[in-house]
């Protein structure tokens, strides 16, 4: 005889066959069924409760962002539901999978102006990737599912909105979801053609240089050797900041207007730009409008979208920056290369000079000096947004295992507290709150 498991029990029983240990909500009337099957499943899924429906959405979107996983919250009708949005934004913004379960009246009430019945789905269509409502008890499984893969795939938000009926109908327990079936992309091999117009190029350049983003968090070997290789000094954008370590001599940390001045302003000066898996808006901003590009992305939509290229390599970045130092010859270091390493020098004297500074009001340099002192090596940061991020691009001293994360392309402020609470469950380390 097949078992039988409700509605809900079965969205509960797939998001922990695809690995989800934490769901993050505030309980509503409307999300009993849901909020049952929680309770039944609570060895297996920790419940975090939450005062706000937005800093359940937030946390599930800074625990995506930290572990690459699918981030899971939830938020009761109507009320509940809108207040998730500023987090699911978020989530959008940055590119990370987060699966939002939504409560709704039971199937006899929805469309009759009942209490909390709103019509849903049209309120999270900008910001999802997949947006649907079970019509059916039977679907559920299947639709949670399909979310967790368009969540993955899409790199974005995907919503499923449950009827408070559906959840409690009993259902065979038989679903088996695809998760053996999720496998990582292979990303593309660079064209000849295109590796060796960018040799080429970065042969006859007189002031190269590297602005790298988070397309490139797996690559930080290769952009090292490429640094050495053909002289060229870092830059990258600013959540790319970690990896590579800022005591690496060549990295002049991030540019904008939140960076340290070596990486703020090296880029008006240059006159080639190995661009690697980086879209930041502000980057038409920040650099000679004459210097020649060479960007590196696995997304053709991106390929020009900030500038123009002179050499587009769709392909993964690793790849792509192998296949450059192996067919490349080495550099000697330029005057424009040795001039940015001793303007690093520099900037970090002078920041130094203050680490001391016992001046009123405080000053941030001494404050960050001890934190730096005293973060282990698997430490993890969570930076809001404001006048914080400054100080946090400048002064923290990123190294080894660190992680650390903030609101980014959304700038959403509230930031830090929900990404603390989720780094604390993800990892058993120090979670330092900016």
């Amino acid at each position: 005889m097949v078992e039988k498991i409700s509605g809900s029990d079965a969205v509960l029983k797939v998001l922990e066959q695809w690995g989800v240990t934490n769901i993050y909500g505030l309980p509503g009337g409307s999300f009993d069924s849901t909020m049952n099957a929680i309770h039944n499943q609570k060895n297996k899924i920790n419940f975090i409760q939450v005062r706000h429906e937005e800093a359940g959405a937030i946390a599930a979107s800074a625990s995506a962002k930290l572990t690459g996983k699918v981030g899971v919250c939830f938020g009761s009708a109507g009320p509940g539901a809108v207040h998730l949005l500023n987090g699911l934004y978020d989530a959008k913004s940055d590119g990370v999978p987060v699966v939002a379960l939504v409560a709704q009246v039971p199937t006899s009430n929805m469309n009759m102006d009942f209490f909390q019945a709103m019509d849903e789905e049209p309120i999270f269509d900008d910001v999802a990737v997949w947006n649907r409502t079970a019509m059916t008890a039977e679907a559920l499984p299947r639709m949670t599912d399909e979310a967790i893969r368009q969540a993955y795939m899409k790199h974005g938000v995907a919503v499923l909105t449950i009827p408070k009926d559906l959840g409690w109908a009993q259902i065979n327990d038989t679903y088996e979801p695809n998760v053996n079936s999720h496998t990582e992309p292979a990303y593309p091999d660079p064209r000849p053609e295109d590796v060796t117009e960018a040799v080429k190029l970065i042969k006859e350049a007189k002031s190269p240089m590297i602005y790298f983003g988070l397309g490139a968090k797996d690559a930080a070997d290769e952009l090292k050797a490429a640094s050495e290789k053909f002289k060229m000094p870092l830059v990258s954008s600013v959540l790319a900041k970690g990896i590579i370590d800022d005591n690496y001599p060549a990295y002049l940390g991030s540019t904008g207007r939140v960076a340290p001045k070596p990486g703020a302003e090296i880029g008006f000066s240059t006159d080639l730009i190995l661009w690697v898996g980086n879209d930041v808006p502000f980057s038409i901003f920040l650099f000679n409008k004459k210097a020649k590009v060479i960007q590196i992305d696995i997304e053709s939509e991106k390929l020009g979208k900030r500038r123009h290229n002179d050499v587009s390599m769709l392909a993964d970045s690793k790849k792509a920056l192998q296949a450059i130092l192996d067919a490349g010859e080495e550099r000697k270091p330029s005057a424009f290369y040795q001039a940015a390493l001793a303007d690093k020098t520099n900037w970090l004297d002078w920041q130094n000079s203050f680490k001391d500074s016992t001046e009123k009001p405080v000053r941030p340099e001494p404050i960050f000096d001890v934190i730096n002192q005293t973060a282990s090596d698997k430490a993890i940061f969570a930076v809001d947004v404001g006048n914080v991020n400054i100080n946090f691009e400048r002064l923290i001293d990123m190294h080894g295992d660190q992680k650390w994360a903030t609101s980014g392309i959304y700038a959403t402020m509230g930031f830090a507290l929900p990404t603390s609470i989720a780094a604390k469950l993800e990892y058993l380390t120090v979670t330092f709150t900016a």
